[in-house]
């Protein structure tokens, strides 16, 4: 059995595994990802299927102590503490925009380590025991993350007010991204396939860039078929955590192409491997061409009836996932664009706005300009 295989086989049994330990399945899906994401950092590759299957199971259990030890918090002096007005409330205290660029300005495990600490509430010895160190190690770390912050704090000085905006992507460039979201008065961070992980923190958007792979069928329930190209399950299964966080936290999402796709995924639908194999060639979904977009929808609000726009994909939504609505579609009825009704700003394009081409410039900057301002208004 291949390492992808038994990845696949063991996404039941983990997230039954892992709700019946922490009470959520919400939760049990987070810290399933996070076991995959260690499997391909970590894990054995080469070893027997079931020296694999015990070390999933054995990580997946620890992550879940883990989890459940986080919960129990005390009382704990702030983060901030000392630095913003002592009246003002918690939750004025996290909008300080100097904070956020401080925490921005750490990496993540100086982050974890603070978060643990200051947040979590963990005693030193506790923090140790996460980290598999010392009580005084813990000790030295979290001074030294902390020291880190206020020379942070100290120096950012006047806030920036654009809000910043996380660009997921895998291996593609990502200069068209940044320049068309620059552009919109946002300020971008991108995060690649180089880095393992998730970072959102300080986040006020998110966008997830299109994909030179193609969504593993598996994500979605159906078998790989033979036109489907290579694929990067570790990349798509950040995003659909990522995709999952800013859903349930009201930040405003766009996903282009592959992240549109993966935004339906995420709702229980499939996917279409090849349109070519589908029916769909009577248009050419790898150019500049038309879509209508849908009565009394966000897309219809922001770029009017029947915008421009610039495709390049071989897949797209084919059975809608739940809690979605199709908001545009092209000239052969293939879905182009879908929406989360009721929340701020979750769209799917099944086109790339960051492309300007002819009549598609206007629809590219006002999508974005869209985001950004959903972004400030959040």
């Amino acid at each position: 059995m291949t390492f992808d295989a038994i990845l696949t086989e063991q996404t039941g049994p983990l997230t039954r595994r892992l709700t019946r330990m922490v009470g959520d399945r919400e939760t049990a899906e987070d810290l399933r990802q996070e076991t995959f994401a260690r499997a391909w950092r970590r894990a054995p590759q080469g070893a027997e299927a079931p020296v694999l299957r015990a070390w999933l199971h054995r990580t997946a259990t620890n992550l879940a102590l883990d989890e459940l030890r986080r919960r129990r918090r005390r009382e704990h002096v702030p983060l901030h503490a000392g630095l913003v007005d002592p009246g003002g409330s918690a939750d004025e205290a996290a909008r300080d925009p100097r904070l956020r660029d401080a925490l921005g300005q750490l990496t993540a495990h100086q982050r974890l380590v603070l978060l643990l600490r200051f947040e979590a509430g963990l005693s030193l010895r506790e923090v140790g025991e996460l980290l598999d160190l010392n009580e005084d190690a813990a000790r030295k770390r979290v001074s030294r993350a902390r020291a880190v912050f206020l020379e942070a704090y100290a120096a950012a000085g006047a806030p920036d007010e654009r809000p910043t905006v996380v660009l997921l992507l895998g291996r593609e460039d990502p200069a068209p991204y940044e320049a068309w979201l620059a552009g919109a008065g946002a300020r971008v961070r991108t995060l690649t396939g180089e880095q393992a992980g998730l970072d959102l923190a300080g986040a006020d958007a998110l966008v997830l860039g299109g994909s030179e792979t193609d969504i593993h069928p598996s994500l979605y329930g159906e078998p790989v078929s033979p036109h489907t190209l290579r694929t990067d399950l570790t990349r798509h299964l950040r995003d659909l955590a990522a995709l999952r966080h800013a859903l349930t936290t009201n930040l405003p999402v766009l996903g282009v192409c592959s992240g549109a796709q993966l935004l339906n995924v995420l709702g229980g639908g499939t996917l279409h491997q090849d349109l070519p194999a589908s029916g769909f060639d009577a248009l050419d979904h790898r150019d500049a061409h038309d879509i209508a977009t849908g009565d009394g929808t966000l897309a219809r609000r922001l770029l009017g009836t029947a915008p421009a726009v610039v495709s390049e994909h071989h897949q797209a939504v084919d059975r809608l996932g739940g809690g979605l609505r199709v908001t545009s579609t092209a000239p052969d009825g293939l879905i182009e664009a879908l929406e989360v009704p009721g929340h701020p700003f979750a769209l799917g394009v099944q086109w790339h706005p960051e492309r300007c081409a002819d009549g598609a410039e206007g629809t590219g900057r006002r999508t974005a300009e869209a985001l950004v301002d959903a972004a400030l208004a959040a």
